[in-house]
């Protein structure tokens, strides 16, 4: 093999081996450090073995991949996916994503070129084992690390408490991708460990003599430790809490393990099947037996798993998203809206009663709704084909003389990718997962492909090795190209918004000079930087701090970048609602409801801006018309606490008083009516009676909350019955009598006449 060559050749390899290593990337010095480190290391790898395959392939028929449906599938993938971007509401964003997600066609594209390159370079059995091997020494100590956090060793990602009720992240910084991380490997180590197993039968039973026994002896311990790998990441995967993949794992296991009876023959190699399933029924019978007790509730995953229902909130939320998904399907049923354009269904079919979720979805949870809404039935059924070429390749074999998989090897992939549907059913992915699911994929293609001898993918014009020095240098100039152009100013971009959102030294300007030099490279992250640059002027609005000559030129930049991405984004509810919301914040109520209501036209079933509405109105003085939005808030779901008690503080503020009773009624029984807005409300009107009736409702509600006595105390101090305020103090201090020194202390500023009143 020629030098040359035989470089390029080994810069491929250790790409595609270095990319296990990536899931270890955590970068505190960039914006979404979980996320960007891991995308943009994944991007460049791509990018350098790539062109490097390239130099490979336009020289020598032998580095090009074999014909395979599975790569077919993949491609039309990409294809049909780029005409649905380009046709979409927002092709920028589609083609790029942003920094929390960093998914979009690019992402799409680099995954079919890794795909493409894993197939045609990785050509013997050895190799492919030993990128397994590789990928399960990782998740090891991915593993080692969630153990850590379990034990309170090492710090959550996302923060929370260590110990049996933590969802461990590892250093992924999101359970759900740690999960699905943890799901692939587990079936990896599976596969490796059915194959030294059948390695095991075959050198042990024709084989004599010494020889035989130390392969024998040597192939054991292998097996052992890929038990204790399926073991460990197995345990740290229900530890995540992340139900689907957790049932995933079940349903996958029950997948291959029903496969397996049925392609199998002899009651012998059938028993570890039918014990897995006896196994997960028993396991799954006495869970649910014992799903009510306590201590269930002290575990974190088995609480969660006891939970599942219809009525469970994640699963109402999951439901209702299908549902708004559904109805931007039924409006561009073909293409649908590109990728990365959720959020502009989510907004104009939003359900009201998403109300106690959060406000922004850019996700449906559901791999075939987002599929749906970024492609289409096109771009579903292309997804959709991937998997089919898969199982098809999987399991050829039975309608030919060619098996490329022994029983045991296709029962066990394709219970992992029931599992990871699954799993997808309900979350969705990450850099991570991708790049495993493009591995199994590059895996059994290249197996089907090699055992029935297809034929590599032809090039018209046979270049030869001598022009390899020239496809070489043009492959290095494509890499060199790509990684700029795809990366270094996103990266640049991303370094600016960080230091912009950091507290500065040298004062806030030095921060808007960060955000304006984000915002000059145009990339990616640039509707990030410009919300994160009005949220900044929005809070420095009131700031006592700052100087007005500061804040008016926060408000100027904001202002102009907001109403560019605005523009940008011409049916996304967010950027309206945003701009609002700081031009409220600097006092400018007349255009800040011009913005309001162009994000009410976007998503009109969206309580939180109608909330916004209504208090832009009342800081107009259009009392009228803040009673219709926040009216219109409630009546879009009467459930909603938020809207019923700012609807009732309107009703107050216009003196319909018998109304605002009968709308509090539900709030007052339960205590959350003691809300400050209700007492605002009637503090205006000096109706400080309404406020005591308030919390005597919330101290019968919630008898234990010491501060709630406190409060009512203070509202009959405002009411002018001082008696009863002293009363009130006394009777808690003997209730809970840690709180006797801070009651005395109060009463005797009551007697004094300088006690706080409430409000």
């Amino acid at each position: 093999m020629h030098l040359i060559e035989k470089t390029i050749r080994y810069i491929v390899l250790a790409g595609v081996f270095a990319l296990p290593f990536i899931v270890f990337i955590v970068t505190p010095s960039l914006f979404f450090p979980f996320i960007t480190g891991k995308n943009f290391a994944f991007r460049i790898i791509v990018e350098i073995i790539t062109g490097s395959w390239l130099a490979l392939a336009i020289v020598s028929v032998r580095y090009r991949p074999r014909r395979s449906w599975i790569l077919l599938a993949f491609a039309i993938l990409t294809l049909v996916i780029a005409i649905a971007d380009l046709q979409g509401v927002n092709p920028f964003k589609s083609f790029w994503s942003n920094f929390e997600r960093m998914d979009g066609w690019v992402t799409l594209a680099h995954l079919f070129a890794y795909l493409v390159v894993a197939i045609s370079i990785i050509d013997t059995e050895k190799l492919w084992k030993r990128l397994w091997q590789v990928s399960l020494a990782v998740s090891l100590f991915v593993c080692i690390y969630g153990l850590l956090q379990l034990a309170g060793l090492k710090t959550l990602g996302q923060g929370g408490a260590s110990g049996l009720t933590a969802r461990l992240d590892s250093t992924f910084g999101n359970p759900i991708y740690l999960a699905a991380y943890l799901l692939f490997n587990i079936f990896i180590a599976a596969l490796l460990w059915v194959q030294q197993r059948l390695e095991q039968s075959s050198t042990v039973r024709p084989a004599k003599g010494s020889g035989a026994k130390h392969n024998a002896i040597t192939i054991m311990p292998m097996s052992f430790l890929y038990g204790g790998i399926i073991v460990i990441d197995t345990i740290v995967l229900f530890f995540t809490g992340t139900r689907g993949t957790i049932l995933g794992l079940i349903g996958g296991v029950i997948v291959a393990s029903i496969l397996y009876l049925l392609s199998t023959r002899g009651a012998g190699q059938s028993r570890l099947a039918i014990g897995l399933l006896a196994g997960i029924l028993v396991v799954s019978g006495g869970f649910w037996a014992i799903r009510t007790q306590g201590w269930v509730k002290d575990v974190g995953f088995l609480s969660r798993l006891a939970t599942i229902s219809l009525s469970d909130a994640t699963t109402k939320s999951r439901l209702l998203n299908i549902g708004m998904a559904w109805q931007g399907v039924k409006e561009k049923p073909i293409l649908g809206w590109g990728q990365e354009n959720y959020a502009v269904v989510f907004d104009k079919y939003y359900d009201p009663r998403m109300y106690a979720q959060e406000p922004w979805f850019d996700r449906v949870h559901n791999i075939v709704m987002d599929w749906l809404v970024a492609g289409g039935f096109l771009g579903l059924l292309s997804y959709l084909s991937i998997f089919a070429a898969a199982l098809w390749a999987l399991w050829r074999g039975i309608f030919s003389y060619t098996d490329a998989f022994s029983s045991e090897e296709k029962s066990i992939l394709t219970g992992l990718l029931a599992g990871y549907f699954f799993h997808d059913l309900f979350v969705f992915d990450n850099i991570t997962s991708y790049i495993l699911f493009a591995t199994v994929l590059a895996y059994i293609a290249w197996r089907e492909a090699d055992a029935r001898a297809a034929m590599r993918i032809p090039m018209k014009g046979e270049l030869g090795m001598k022009a390899l020095p020239v496809a070489a240098l043009c492959g290095a100039a494509l890499v060199w190209g790509s990684a700029w152009y795809v990366n270094a100013r996103s990266l640049a971009e991303n370094r600016a918004l960080l230091s912009a959102i950091a507290p500065q030294s040298s004062g806030v300007l030095t921060n808007l000079e960060n955000f304006k030099k984000a915002i000059s490279y145009g990339t990616i992250g640039t509707q990030e930087t410009r919300e994160q640059l009005a949220q900044a002027a929005s809070s420095i609005a009131s700031a006592q701090n700052v100087a007005n000559d500061v804040k008016q030129q926060f408000f100027d930049t904001a202002g102009k970048e907001m109403q560019l991405q605005a523009q940008e984004s011409p049916l996304d509810a967010r950027f309206p609602l945003f701009l609002g919301i700081l031009l409220d914040s600097y006092g400018d109520y007349a255009d800040g409801a011009l913005a309001l209501e162009k994000s009410h036209e976007l998503s009109p079933k969206k309580q939180s801006i109608l909330y916004e509405m209504g208090s832009n109105a009342l800081a107009r003085g259009d009392t009228k018309a803040a009673l219709e939005d926040f009216k219109q808030a409630f009546e879009l779901e009467e459930s909603n606490i938020t809207a019923r008690l700012f609807y009732a503080a309107a009703l107050i503020r216009t003196g319909n008083d018998a109304l605002a009773d009968q709308i509090l009624a539900p709030a007052l029984e339960t205590g959350e009516a003691a809300d400050a807005r209700i007492a605002a409300a009637y503090a205006a009107r000096g109706r400080y009676d309404k406020i005591v009736e308030l919390w005597k409702a919330r101290v019968k509600a919630m008898p234990d909350d010491s501060q709630s006595y406190f409060t009512l105390s203070a509202a009959y101090y405002a009411a002018g019955n001082s008696a009863q305020a002293i009363v009130v103090l006394q009777d808690v201090a003997k209730k809970i009598p840690s709180i006797t020194t801070q009651a005395q202390t109060y009463i005797d500023q009551i007697r004094a006449g300088t006690a706080p009143k409430a409000h």
